[in-house]
């Protein structure tokens, strides 16, 4: 009878479910890098965080949408990104749960119990018959190679194994948990709370240009919240312990443990009206602080606060101070109003022709444009500065808005001198200039006063009447409806230029008389205008009016071209600065960002790992001696075959076969 044996076999390994294997499968990691690659290029590329309006003239409304919906321009903070690295965290984890014991038992592993014919069908492997063979020696002979050793008795004979460069598989481990730990950071810097909170219905983004006390209290982010990257600008002189975070359409507000004051801002410029360098010098107040922190901080020179990281980021205006003179072009006098205010202040204005919106928006204490061959022959710089500007917006009681950028100081274009005034309807076009001309002394003063003689239908009516007196030959109803004439084509002239009395006369002219009657209307009305002008030039007590200077001739031929443009100019109001004070504000960017030492960690980790992988090569030598045969069989392995491998092996083949000699 057969004797049954009391050992049984083991289990066979249990192999992991399709699941598991897809989840550390390579395949599955390639791909995930390559959409975090693309991720990051599009981040780079595309700039993040920006006004949704701003997108929306970039784009247009179609493509800005259908990229919004993409997540596109907060990439690093959308749903799929977030579950690109969830998926890359646990497919990693995966496969060096699975493939990590393994890597580990080779670094220890010589492989010394493999059997002979195993070592004659290595890579590398040579067999002779020495005359002898002595184990100490042979172990010698590796160690003197850079081998650790070890020996193994085989019932034919002996194996003397040899690994060097063990630590490459450290590299592998290194790389994979490397990636686990940069995704475990990168996830406590994401935004995964926020949309947790926000799926919850416990957060909701403000999207309006409110004050701080109306935004909900849904809008705004404690100390729980223990990571982000937002901004905040703070005037010189004013103080801030919030910042703002962008978010979706709209932003949150995160309160700070701590309070920032601005002392002061300093800004320096190149010659062609680039910033060379701005700095802030701020104090840090906090309640668990003896001694508030005084610091001045700089571009690439931040304050670090606990795991707070204040960087200077960028600077604009905090609320300079201005005194405007509000021009009504319809006026038939020459008083403009005087308004004092400031930047992001909204005035209220109340017109004949309608209630208004003063907004203003900006003001920019230099504006360098390309100076003219002249001026760089005289100064020898390549750029000029245009001087101040105010950038503000006019807006309707229907919300219609208008918006301008008006120069302080004239400048000089083709031997001339202007006032420039830009207008435009929306962000998406350019300013459209007008060209007002300066007077003698560099003024507006002339300009208005004869705009105004133009609006002035009285006063226009008695310089035309003293300037063309009625003749004897004339009637008086004649003389009359020539003065009536005069008069309609300068109110048809100031409503809408001279393209309104062609209009005009193409609307209530037969045909075949128009051209006549154009010419005719044209004539009268330049000879109106050039009357008016005189009367202007006289009140300036300008002498030789019989024979005007080229200058007052030029003047009045660019005084023309803007009132006949003044109709296309929006609301009639010219927004004159008079005066400023400037108050700077200074841009900060502030962030708590706990993940990123552990992401430093990961990456000290990655440069290792790959650091092992291409500079450590794990070899592997066998002497194997068979008494039965009296053979020697020296074989080897490298994870890598390089050329230099086969030249390695023959130089332990020489190394032994000089200590253990062949037979002859």
């Amino acid at each position: 009878m057969t004797e049954l044996s009391n050992t049984s076999s083991p289990l066979p390994k249990r192999k992991p479910g399709i699941f598991i294997q897809f989840l550390g499968s390579m395949n599955l990691a390639v791909t995930l890098l390559v959409m975090l690659a693309i991720a990051s290029v599009i981040g780079t590329v595309l700039q993040q965080n920006q006004v949704f309006q701003d997108y929306i003239i970039k784009f247009g409304p179609f493509w800005t949408q259908v990229f919004n919906e993409l997540g596109l321009f907060h990439v690093y903070g959308a749903a799929w990104f977030i579950l690109v690295l969830l998926f890359l965290l646990i497919s990693t984890s995966v496969c060096v749960s699975r493939n990590g014991p393994t890597f580990l038992k080779e670094i220890k592993q010589y492989s010394e119990k493999l059997s002979l014919n195993a070592y004659k069908h290595q890579p590398h492997s040579l067999t002779y018959t020495p005359e002898s063979f002595d184990t100490e020696t042979a172990q010698a002979i590796l160690k003197q190679q850079g081998y650790k050793t070890k020996i193994h008795q085989r019932e034919d004979g002996v194996t003397v194994a040899g690994l060097k460069g063990r630590w490459n598989r450290l590299g592998y481990i290194f790389t994979h948990i490397s990636i686990i730990v940069i995704c475990i950071g990168a996830l406590f810097d994401s935004n995964l709370l926020l949309k947790y909170r926000e799926l919850t219905g416990n957060l909701a983004p403000e999207t309006r240009s409110v004050s701080l006390d109306k935004i909900p209290q849904k809008s705004w982010l404690g100390p729980e919240n223990f990571s982000f990257r937002g901004s905040v600008n703070i005037a010189e002189g004013q103080k801030s312990d919030v910042l703002f975070l962008p978010y979706e359409r709209g932003f949150l507000v995160q309160k700070l443990p701590f309070t920032i004051d601005v002392k002061d801002f300093r800004i320096e410029y190149y010659d062609t009206g680039m910033p060379k360098s701005f700095e802030s010098d701020i104090v840090l107040s906090a309640p668990d602080l003896d001694k508030p922190i005084e610091k001045t901080i700089a571009v690439n020179h931040p304050l670090f606060y606990k795991n707070y990281a204040i960087y200077q980021s960028s600077f604009g205006d905090g609320g300079s101070l201005m005194k405007l003179k509000v021009h009504p072009l319809l006026s038939p006098t020459n008083n403009p109003l005087t308004l004092n205010t400031a930047v992001d202040k909204v005035e209220p204005l109340k017109t004949p022709m309608g209630t208004y919106r003063l907004e203003l928006n900006d003001f920019k204490m230099f504006n360098i444009v390309p100076a003219s061959d002249e001026e760089k022959a005289k100064t020898g710089k390549k750029m000029h500065n245009n001087g101040p500007t105010i950038i503000f917006k006019v807006r309707n009681e229907q919300g219609k808005a208008w918006e301008y950028e008006n120069y302080m100081q004239p400048s000089l274009q083709d031997g001339r001198w202007f006032f420039m005034t830009g207008m435009r309807t929306s962000q998406a076009e350019p300013f459209r200039y007008l060209f007002i001309p300066a007077d003698a002394q560099r003024q507006k003063t002339r300009f208005f006063n004869f705009l105004a003689l133009i609006n002035n239908k009285n006063k226009a009516q008695e310089v035309l009447q003293d300037a063309f007196p009625k003749a004897n030959n004339i009637d008086d109803r004649t003389y009359q409806l020539q003065m009536r004439l005069l008069n309609q084509l300068m109110v048809l002239f100031r409503q809408k230029g001279f393209s309104g009395i062609s209009q005009f006369v193409q609307k209530n002219v037969p045909e075949k008389d128009r051209s006549k009657v154009k010419d005719y209307y044209m004539g009268q009305t330049s000879l109106a205008l050039q009357t008016l002008y005189l009367e202007i030039l006289k009140q300036e007590k300008v002498k030789e009016l019989d024979d005007i200077s080229d200058f007052n001739k030029q003047w009045f031929e660019d005084a023309l071209t803007v009132i006949n443009s003044l109709p296309n100019y929006g609301p009639p109001m010219y927004f004159e600065l008079d005066s400023f004070k400037q108050i700077e504000s200074t841009g900060l960017q502030i962030t708590k960002s706990p993940g990123k030492d552990i992401v430093y960690f990961g990456s000290a980790l990655l440069i290792i790992g790959v650091f092992f992988l291409f500079y450590v090569r794990q070899k592997r030598i066998w002497l194997a001696y068979s008494e039965k045969e009296g053979t020697l069989t020296i074989a080897g392995k490298d994870n890598k075959e390089l050329p230099e491998v086969a030249k390695e092996f023959q130089q332990i083949v020489q190394a032994v076969q000089s200590k253990m000699q062949v037979k002859s």
